[in-house]
Formats: structure tokens, C-alpha cells, sequence
């Protein structure tokens, strides 16, 4: 192998163009809220202890710039819990249909569970500890 085959770059992969557009859409979002706030690229760099041409190419939407330099750019915003609200399993209808088509019929006692039903003062202790948690239900 000749030197000059390790030193080529990978060949770049072209990005569906939805992803493109949300990476451009996000980088214009990041962009607006910073103006909002009154802070310039600078100031974002370096609040995201990142360079200023990391915040350009994140606010243009260039497809190499790392997802925590986005992260911390929204953090500083006070965005960063709207992108995790977004992800959140509870909201993703999708994924909670495909774990509801997966739940069991009946689930079935353990056979080494079965020793420690038949307690009733531990049961009875238990409920009183735990009166506050289910105050109201």
C-alpha cells in the first residue's frame, strides 16, 4: 500500500436531505436565540468554551460539527431541556407502541417469591411506612 492511500480522506457520505434541512433549521434556531439574548458569536464560543468558527459552522449547519458543541451551545440558551423533552421515551408513540405490543399476557410468580407472601404483619408494616407516598389514590 503506498503512502498516499492512508492519508485520503474517507469519502464523504451525502446526508439525507431531511437531516440536512434540520441541521440548517437547528443552526438558525441556535443563531435567532443568541440575538435574542444579546450575544454575539464570540461570547457563545466562548461561554461553550469552543472556538468562534465551531459556533459558525453550527449556526450555518455544517454536518462535521460535534452534536456537544450543539449541546452546550443550547445549554447556555436555555434550550437544553426542550431537545431532551423532545427525545423522551414517554413522547415517542412509536416506541411506546412497540413495548406495549411486546408486555407479556400474564406474568406469573416466581417460584422463590412464593416464601414471602404469606406475611401479613410485614405487609401490614410496610403500608403504614409508606402512607405518605399514597395519600389521595
Amino acid at each position: 500500500m503506498q503512502s498516499t492511500e492512508k492519508n485520503q480522506p474517507a469519502p464523504r457520505v451525502a446526508l439525507p436531505r431531511p437531516v440536512d434541512r434540520a441541521l440548517h433549521r437547528l443552526g438558525q434556531e441556535i443563531s435567532t436565540a443568541r440575538r435574542a439574548r444579546r450575544l454575539s458569536q464570540e461570547d457563545l464560543a466562548q461561554r461553550i468554551g469552543t472556538s468562534l468558527s465551531t459556533v459558525r459552522r453550527m449556526e450555518d449547519g455544517h454536518p462535521g460539527t460535534a452534536l456537544h458543541a450543539f449541546l452546550r451551545a443550547l445549554h447556555v440558551l436555555g434550550r437544553l431541556a426542550d431537545v431532551v423533552n423532545v427525545l423522551a421515551t414517554e413522547n415517542d408513540a412509536l416506541g411506546m407502541e412497540l413495548m406495549r405490543e411486546q408486555l407479556p399476557q400474564r406474568v406469573r410468580t416466581s417460584r422463590g417469591s412464593k416464601a414471602g407472601v404469606g406475611s401479613a404483619a410485614n405487609t401490614k408494616k410496610s403500608a403504614a411506612d409508606n402512607t405518605d407516598e399514597l395519600e389521595g389514590f
